[in-house]
């Protein structure tokens, strides 16, 4: 049934593509006011896919397509919740094809990464924070990223700037904002780490706690080093992507390894 539900979210995803993609193609047409609410269709679909992937009624299925399904969807409910004030027709559809993608690849054969959270609420607290926190990372290296492909058009073909794209500065600032709230995420996270049980903390890949804590320690240096105007935007957006890989690397890395090669679940 899950994956009936998964299929079916994936192609609606890749519908809302195809709405954005053709928004792209004829910025000039006016959209309708009911516009901004159609990527809650598909996450309709989407919440009660996650609900019958996650649930199993021995616990929580915190498996890597999980995962990855769950922080598709805070992805686009914040893109979503973000354009009811400004365009943004590029990361929507990048997010919406990143959902897509997420649940095609649960379609995957992979063992479940069943725990019990019931009345834990320091780890459920950790959890939340520490997806809600890749979430915030991964919108901003979408972000960083439109942001080096505009100041590369700026300086090479200005022309060619697509007439619905915001000023450099607000994409900027935006992409900080999205660091420096995504970071704050990250620290308690961190923070809640230390006070779960020990036997859980050994169970971690020690390469994804030393990664997940470089890319933390990066994250706060570039946001310090942009504050006292070290750095430019441009130079940020680098570096929140160099961040980023290391984030992405150590949490979805490991759980690959782990879940698919090693096959333990």
């Amino acid at each position: 049934m899950s994956l009936s539900i998964n299929i079916i979210t994936a192609l609606a995803y890749f519908s809302l593509v195809g709405f954005f993609a053709h928004r792209l193609r004829n910025p000039e047409d006016d959209l309708p006011s009911w516009s901004k609410f159609l990527p809650f269709a598909p996450m309709a679909l989407h919440l009660y896919s996650l609900y019958l992937s996650i649930e199993t009624g021995a616990g929580q299925n915190l498996s890597i397509f999980n995962l990855l399904s769950l922080t598709a969807f805070i992805l686009i409910l914040l893109i979503a919740i973000y354009r009811f004030r400004n365009q943004a027709p590029h990361l929507m559809l990048y997010a919406a094809l990143f959902a897509a993608l997420s649940l095609f690849a649960s379609l995957i054969p992979h063992k479940p990464w069943v725990l019990e959270l019931s009345g834990d609420t320091i780890s459920i607290w950790h959890i939340w924070l520490a997806i809600i926190s890749f979430s915030l990372l991964l919108m901003a290296a979408i972000q960083s990223t439109l942001v080096l492909l505009l100041n590369k058009k700026l300086k090479t073909q200005p022309a060619k700037i697509h007439p619905l794209t915001p000023p450099l500065l607000q994409m900027e600032r935006f992409n900080f904002d999205l660091v420096m709230i995504g970071s704050a995420c990250l620290t308690l996270a961190l923070a809640l780490g230390f006070f779960l049980p020990s036997e859980v903390i050994e169970s971690q890949a020690l390469h994804k706690i030393i990664l997940t804590i470089l890319a933390w320690f990066s994250f706060c240096t570039f946001i310090l080093m942009y504050k006292v105007s070290k750095i430019s935007g441009i130079q940020f957006a680098r570096y929140s992507l160099i961040a980023f890989a290391l984030l992405a690397v150590g949490f979805i890395g490991s759980k690959l390894v782990i879940e698919l090669i090693l096959q333990r679940g």
